[in-house]
């Protein structure tokens, strides 16, 4: 299976744990991922390569899913391929 990369000033996207991005930088891949999810540009096959191999931006890929399954626009997780999420749905009591 080929992985579809997903790329940053050309380059794929550095490890979240083991980077030298500034904060512009970290700051302009968020709002990439956001506006190339919104756009239509972000296939499922890019967002289960930034979450499984823990690129920088995993964290926005995983919280644009989690909304999508509590909006009910997805019944399955790309990338468990079930209907778990990141994170528990949020409750009215909740700050």
């Amino acid at each position: 299976m080929i992985e579809e990369l997903y790329y940053y000033n050309g380059e794929p996207l550095p490890l979240s744990y083991s980077n030298d991005l500034t904060w512009g930088d970290k700051i302009q891949i968020v709002e990439q991922i956001q506006n190339d999810f919104n756009s239509g540009m972000l296939s499922a096959d890019q967002m289960r390569w930034i979450v499984l191999n823990a690129k920088f931006g995993s964290f926005t890929v995983m919280r644009i899913i989690d909304n999508l399954m509590f909006n009910n626009k997805i019944k399955v997780n790309p990338i468990t391929l079930d209907d778990r999420t990141f994170k528990k749905k949020p409750t009215p009591f909740d700050l």
